[in-house]
């Protein structure tokens, strides 16, 4: 069995819990890391593995012993370092998104061709055990043919992870659509199967943001205690794979005003989908929700499936006819209790897979480039007040 070596490129709390399965794995040894911020890589160096720090990603890249490299750092750098990474002669596992515009996106897929590598994203729900069974029920024709979805995707974490820091500005993400959508748009253009014909949308900015200083951060706020959306510093402890002791001060990144003035993302959307092969969808997103849950919901011409992510569900209601539609079949217990209900360990053998065959992986760039299209179009369907034919 070959070893491949690998580096990682941005080190901040994704990389801080995908590389607990990354270090399980005997097909891959991490010999570099590379992060801007120190503190991130005193961090991660908690896992006392043998490897190089890097603070410029470009002399990582100049290894001729790594053969792929994981891109997780913000979504702004991803199309800068996914294309120097190919240029390099490097596989690829870029985080979601691939850009945070269209033409980057061109840009990155244009480079993985040149350089004859692989690119995986990051939608590690194609991989979770209950996403993949509701794929194969719709496939399977269960329901019928596919006419009508529903999503919900309910984001109660959203003040925690989105606008505590660099998530805030749409300069940096392209929009929440493209940092949190993506991987709901990637699940339905998966489901539905056919391409977007067109996209409209409404949306706002109805809790964050506001008036306060960029510089204010919660440590600092005269009113921290009696805010809803005040970080509180609290720290993980776990066992690595090596047996080190890791201790991680969990949101050290993110202690901004969720209030400032320079936050431009919206934290509701609705987002309204037709395809081409008919079948139309819609898509809510909320960032100030109490729950965090993605609920999906597909109709077809036989019945109705739902999924419940919270619940670790699947609910099927079979209409035999109008009098006959009470038989219900249920699949629950299917996540498991690691990284995203098990996808963390499942898309890195779609990974190695890559690195084995040098075959494009599941999935690979095109998807990721329909998902930050609809993303993208729906912002701007949301400030041109219109549906966009794509």
């Amino acid at each position: 069995m070959k070893k491949f070596k690998i580096g990682i490129i941005g080190t901040g709390m994704r990389t801080i819990f995908l590389i607990n399965e990354v270090l399980k794995r005997k097909e891959l040894e991490v010999v570099a890391v590379c992060d801007i911020n120190q503190e991130s890589l005193d961090m991660i160096n908690s896992y006392k593995v043998d490897w190089t720090t890097y603070t410029d990603y470009r002399e990582l890249l100049k290894r001729e012993d790594i053969e792929g490299v994981i891109i997780a750092s913000p979504d702004y750098c991803h199309e800068e370092q996914a294309i120097a990474a190919f240029e390099a002669g490097k596989h690829v596992f870029l985080e979601k998104p691939i850009a945070i515009t269209i033409d980057g996106a061109k840009r990155v897929l244009q480079k993985r061709d040149e350089s004859g590598k692989t690119l995986l994203i990051g939608f590690v729900l194609r991989y979770n055990k209950l996403y993949k069974k509701m794929k194969e029920i719709i496939d399977s024709g269960m329901i019928g043919e596919l006419k009508s979805a529903w999503i919900l995707h309910s984001v109660g974490a959203g003040s925690d992870w989105y606008f505590h820091d660099w998530h805030g500005r749409m300069d940096n993400t392209g929009g929440l659509l493209l940092q949190k959508g993506s991987h709901d748009f990637d699940i339905i253009n998966w489901v539905v199967n056919s391409k977007i014909k067109r996209i409209g949308a409404i949306g706002g900015r109805d809790f964050f943001g506001g008036d306060k200083e960029n510089e204010l951060v919660c440590q600092n706020c005269k009113e921290r205690d009696n805010c809803s959306e005040n970080i509180r510093d609290s720290r993980y402890n776990w066992t690595a794979p090596n047996g080190s002791k890791v201790d991680i001060l969990y949101n050290v990144w993110r202690n901004q005003c969720a209030f400032r003035k320079e936050i431009d993302v919206l934290d509701d959307h609705h987002v309204l989908l037709e395809y081409e092969n008919g079948v139309k969808a819609t898509y809510l997103e909320c960032h100030y929700t109490p729950d965090d849950n993605r609920e999906y919901i597909f109709i077809g011409t036989k019945g109705k499936l739902k999924l419940d992510d919270a619940n670790d569900l699947i609910t099927v209601q079979l209409r035999n006819s109008m009098y006959d539609r009470n038989e219900k079949i249920v699949y629950q217990n299917l996540q498991s209790s690691e990284g995203h209900g098990g996808g963390d360990k499942y898309i890195l053998d779609d990974f190695v897979y890559a690195l084995e065959t040098g075959k494009q992986p599941k999935a690979g760039g095109e998807a990721g480039l329909e998902a930050i299209e609809a993303g993208l179009t729906a912002h701007r369907a949301i400030k041109e007040g219109r549906f966009i034919e794509l």
